[in-house]
């Protein structure tokens, strides 16, 4: 199973980074029809593993260059989210299996044989 992109989008940055490309298409669009100018947005995403995990951090920057007048505006926003890497290599928010948090006598499970 693959990443579901939508879900993906709206999980970076807890939803405000969806809210930051929506704002900056309509900005950019805006400039672009009052000043017959070319606007840009750039999203990039840069992808590390956390240590020995299957967790990543994803750093993503979203550039927005909307045309004005005499000229053009440009705005550069950068932010970080952890994510989790499934099977197939689906990213999503949280793990796709949490494993066994609890004994069957409702302790917490530790990984270690009881001495």
């Amino acid at each position: 199973m693959s990443t579901d992109t939508n879900e993906f989008i709206s999980d970076l940055d807890g939803g405000v980074l969806a809210e930051k490309l929506s704002r900056g298409i309509s900005n950019v669009a805006a400039g672009v029809v009052d000043y017959h100018k070319e606007g840009e947005i750039t999203l990039k995403l840069k992808i590390k593993q956390i240590g020995a995990t299957h967790q990543i951090n994803i750093s993503h920057e979203i550039t927005t260059i909307v045309p004005t007048l005499n000229g053009k505006v440009t705005e550069k926003n950068i932010t970080e989210t952890p994510m989790h890497v499934g099977k197939g290599g689906r990213v999503t928010l949280f793990p796709e299996n949490q494993g066994q948090l609890f004994t069957k006598k409702g302790a917490i499970e530790t990984n270690q044989q009881e001495q």
